[in-house]
């Protein structure tokens, strides 16, 4: 899945806890924390979709945060865990390393297909409108941690210069305005802060 999958199911993963939790959310932090595994695209020594998108790596990385945050740290461990339980499972994750590297996946569908590219254009189109009902989407400028929209912004970006491992990750045509649209925001967003300092 490419990031504007990873954002919307971020996005409404993340809220729905936060809204059973009763608890505010940055929607910045909330998309960052949407994408965060796949830094493993420019650390090439890791393989995509392995120690990253770990369950294990994230519960060592996020048990601290939570202890700390508590409640508050919910919305966006839900975001990042959603990147490989929901996101990634289409094409096969290393869930459990460093116990497994076996790659487990629901559904092969490929990350360059027209299903997958579709799958993901609803999926925004979803997670815009209620972006839009809740007013998440005027937050995104304003909200502190902008500036950690250079994660997303990144992870958008790299598959429109088709920047990743290969034609896998070039991005399909479809997602190619709902990748512009993020990319404004999220430059709008921190030029925004980089303005007010």
């Amino acid at each position: 899945m490419f990031a504007i999958g990873h954002f919307a199911i971020g996005y409404i993963a993340g809220k729905a806890s936060a809204k059973t939790l009763g608890i505010p959310v940055n929607m910045p932090l909330l998309l960052t924390a949407s994408v965060i595994p796949d830094v493993d695209l420019l650390l090439r020594f890791l393989d995509h979709r392995g120690p990253t998108h770990s369950l294990i790596t994230m519960a060592v990385l996020l048990i601290p945060f939570l202890i700390y945050y508590r409640k508050a740290a919910v919305p966006y461990s839900v975001a990042l865990a959603s990147h490989s339980l929901i996101g990634d499972l289409t094409g096969g994750t290393q869930l459990f390393w460093p116990l497994s590297t076996r790659d487990f996946s629901a559904i092969d569908i490929d990350v360059a297909s027209p299903l997958n590219a579709t799958l993901e254009l609803t999926l925004f189109i979803i997670s815009i409108a209620l972006m839009l009902k809740t007013r998440d989407l005027r937050k995104i400028p304003t909200d502190n941690y902008r500036i950690t929209l250079i994660l997303p912004f990144g992870a958008v970006l790299g598959p429109m210069l088709a920047a990743g491992r290969g034609v896998e990750y070039t991005l399909p045509p479809l997602l190619v305005v709902p990748s512009l649209f993020y990319l404004a925001l999220f430059a709008y967003s921190m030029i925004v802060r980089l303005r007010k300092r």
